[in-house]
């Protein structure tokens, strides 16, 4: 078993531990509650929602709601926002019901954006079932996406747990675990001292093959550590976007490309900015060896113009990028991510 507190506005318990949700029993959230409402995609109900209402059976003689949604970034969307508020509201939810987030990243975060704002907040947990979510789970960052691009609707709301069950992991696809694995790296890549080393060695079998609990653990240690200091992302959490702003640009425009694998080619290309050419070599060595299927490749203005829509823009570009160990945020020029664009295209042969 494997705890970590964090000490955010509202702290609260990371378990990281089979069977993980009985520990439902320690959230003080969770024994108030009058019921549950559970929001999960048609994937995970399908595989873990039988086990989930179980062991909720288990702990607590409580009704339970369900609210699914299909799979994919696409649901992250204001009308199937709406969908789930009205959902929630035709089953009978109120301000003592607790949301439960099961499933991955975008669960959390369209869940968590709905506990947010229903009836002016109710609490929330988080249930990951993926390893992507480790990063997603913890900080208290959710929302939605727009047409214009990703995540420019949200909210900082904190979970009131992080209940995470190594044992569903077992039924991710090879895609899934690519796409964990991905936001993993950049952890390892943040961390000091940093633990990416042996990672850029690995190929997909040795990525399954990873201490789950305790690599979990790690990267969420990494996150930890930065939201504590800077919760509303006013400075140093910035940083947990390092190689996002270009690979956001990518998955926003590449349909059937994971939130991590586009992470990856975003590690690349910020790697060129920083004129890091050893370590984007090594990334794009290790983009290869897990098998990923570059998606179609836009035009550079294409890219460009997503970028500067990021939000942590404004009327230039930054980048997190790492300078002689630390981090910060830098402008980057036109012509200069034209450069590391043109470069990225060579080194992953993207056609």
């Amino acid at each position: 078993m494997t705890q970590l507190q964090i000490q955010a506005s509202r702290p609260y318990t990371v378990y990281i531990e089979p069977d993980a949700v009985k520990r439902l029993v320690e959230v003080p959230e969770a024994q108030q509650a009058d019921q549950f409402w559970i929001i999960t995609d048609q994937t995970v109900a399908a595989l873990h929602l039988a086990t989930v209402c179980a062991q909720l059976d288990h702990c607590f003689n409580k009704k339970q709601l369900i609210s699914r949604v299909e799979p994919g970034e696409a649901s992250k969307s204001l009308a199937v926002y709406q969908r789930v508020l009205e959902d929630g509201i035709e089953q009978g939810a109120t301000r003592k019901t607790v949301v439960l987030a099961v499933g991955g990243g975008m669960i959390g975060d369209l869940a968590g954006f709905v506990a947010a704002t229903f009836l002016r907040g109710v609490p929330f947990i988080q249930i990951p079932t993926t390893l992507l979510a480790h990063d997603s789970s913890v900080g208290g960052k959710v929302g939605l996406n727009l047409r214009w691009g990703k995540n420019l609707v949200g909210a900082f709301y904190q979970p009131s747990a992080v209940l995470y069950d190594i044992t569903f992991l077992r039924t991710l696809s090879d895609r899934e675990w690519r796409s964990g694995f991905f936001e993993l790296l950049k952890h390892g890549l943040l961390a000091r001292p940093t633990f990416a080393h042996d990672l850029l060695e690995l190929d997909l079998a040795g990525v399954k093959q990873l201490p789950l609990a305790d690599s979990i653990a790690a990267g969420i240690a990494v996150k930890q550590r930065i939201v504590e200091q800077d919760e509303w992302e006013s400075g140093v959490r910035a940083f947990l976007n390092y190689g996002h702003t270009f690979g956001h640009a990518v998955e926003y425009v590449s349909p059937g490309l994971s939130h991590g694998e586009a992470v990856g080619i975003g590690l690349v290309f910020v790697s060129f900015v920083e004129g890091n050419l050893d370590q984007a070599k090594r990334v794009v060595s290790l983009i290869k060896r897990l098998g990923v299927t570059l998606p179609e490749r836009q035009a550079f203005q294409v890219y460009l113009d997503l970028m500067r829509r990021d939000k942590k823009n404004n009327a230039s570009i930054r980048f997190v990028v790492q300078r002689q160990g630390e981090f910060k945020l830098e402008e980057v020029d036109e012509d200069r991510l034209r450069k590391a664009y043109d470069q990225t295209v060579r080194c992953l042969q993207w056609d």
